[in-house]
């Protein structure tokens, strides 16, 4: 686990919940999700199909081709290792071709319920349990025509062999794709284990730095200061020392680090934009507002005064509501804050 800096009771709640039939893994970008999940996983030495989401995240929609062809590719993976698997896809929809497979998704599309029965009749074979993660899930929610929610339940109830491992920014992750407080989800009143990932706070990113340079035998002075310029965010911190050791330019590396950050964030930010059709000017103007962190009422005033007239609170609610779903903001104690100052530096968005 030596990639996996001070989350060591984020790595105990995982190694204690591997039994558990659903995890839900929340956190911000690049806050370490999916470095916690693959080492663990990894260490534990357990078979698991890891589906990237992320893939999806420029896409407006998504379709069951999309997801299927992603199951698929991690599936090759797994039969490459484990050749007896094959004899337990061959089930509707699947297309056996010497040591890999090929799932159909057009009129006789294979079933993500009998995929998930096959790898859990081959679990139960080989006596062990077999884990599907589903990273950044939040960007499931695009896919139409196709409910996986329900393979999911189908799942939990009957496949003992078959856990599963979701990964996500919270309120989208929880709340819009699994609804497990939903009457109507599939997965409603299912119990799950939660896990938070939360950026580092100024200590540990100070300790992250400096264990980091220590181990490249670098005595790096300007801990407290790369922290103040590029905040809490592990993976800012990461590319910064990767920056620092390659070129032994403090300032290069914090230009550097915050030109990829931004480049990013200006990504998917305008992918939030474009994906719902919103007023890029509105969302622009409350992000700057929020820099130092606002109020609800600094929101509302500050959109108002951009637009010379009165907002009903129900618009400014909406737009609140959005970028907390999305995880640009965040609340505490009743104040509104950029979850990654970067973003609030971003003031030409071209989208």
């Amino acid at each position: 686990m030596k990639d996996i800096f001070d989350r060591e009771n984020e790595i105990s709640l995982l190694k204690n919940s591997l039994d558990s039939p659903l995890i839900v893994i929340m956190g911000l970008r690049r806050t370490g999700k999916t470095s916690l999940v693959r080492s663990v996983l990894n260490e534990e030495k357990v078979t698991y199909i890891f589906l990237d989401m992320r893939r999806f995240e420029n896409k407006e929609y998504i379709v069951y081709k999309d997801f299927i062809q992603v199951l698929e590719k991690e599936i090759n993976r797994i039969v490459k290792k484990n050749r007896d698997l094959i004899s337990h896809l061959q089930i509707r929809g699947v297309q056996i071709m010497g040591i890999s497979v090929n799932f159909s998704w057009g009129r006789d599309k294979v079933e993500l319920s009998d995929i998930f029965s096959s790898l859990n009749d081959w679990g139960e074979e080989k006596g062990k349990t077999v884990y599907i993660v589903i990273d950044e899930a939040q960007e499931l929610i695009k896919l139409k025509g196709y409910n996986v929610l329900y393979s999911i339940a189908y799942a939990f109830d009957n496949l003992k062999k078959l856990n599963f491992i979701i990964t996500g920014s919270e309120v989208r992750v929880k709340d819009k794709f699994l609804k497990l407080q939903d009457e109507e989800s599939p997965l409603f009143g299912r119990t799950h284990i939660e896990i938070n990932i939360k950026p580092f706070d100024k200590e540990t990113a100070i300790r992250f730095l400096e264990e980091g340079f220590r181990e490249q035998r670098i005595n790096f002075e300007d801990k407290e200061r790369v922290y103040d310029i590029l905040g809490g965010n592990p993976g800012w911190l990461t590319y910064f020392g990767y920056v620092y050791i390659k070129t032994k330019d403090e300032e290069k590396a914090i230009v550097n680090t915050k030109k990829y950050a931004k480049k990013l964030l200006s990504r998917e930010f305008c992918n939030f934009l474009k994906e719902g059709g919103r007023d890029k000017r509105r969302y622009v103007k409350v992000i700057e507002t929020c820099k130092e962190g606002c109020r609800w009422k600094d929101i509302k005033n500050s959109l108002e005064a951009l637009e010379g007239r009165e907002i009903n609170d129900g618009t400014v609610r909406d737009i609140v509501n959005n970028l907390l779903e999305y995880s640009f903001l965040i609340k505490e104690d009743k104040e509104y804050i950029i979850a990654d100052k970067l973003l609030g530096e971003i003031s030409d968005l071209r989208c």
